[in-house]
């Protein structure tokens, strides 16, 4: 399951990212986007888990006020 994170800050660390996303299961990988607007990066976290539990991941994390910021989470579609 990928799940969409934008809002994140300018100089968002991949590594404290998976750390705290592997607080809500294991995180397979994280490609982090910096094109584009740089001060609004995001990142694509491929998490091991199903649509169901990805979409309760991104409901909690979504509206997060962070840093200055609000953390939006979208789970992505996939085939």
């Amino acid at each position: 399951m990928k799940i969409l994170l934008s809002g994140l800050q300018r100089d968002f660390d991949v590594d404290t990212l998976r750390e705290r996303m592997s607080k809500f299961g294991h995180v397979i990988n994280i490609q982090a986007v910096r094109d584009g607007d740089p001060d609004q990066p995001w990142a694509v976290v491929e998490m091991a888990m199903g649509v169901a539990e990805g979409t309760e991941v991104a409901r909690r994390i979504d509206g997060i006020y962070h840093i200055d910021r609000f953390i939006h989470a979208r789970v992505m579609l996939h085939d």
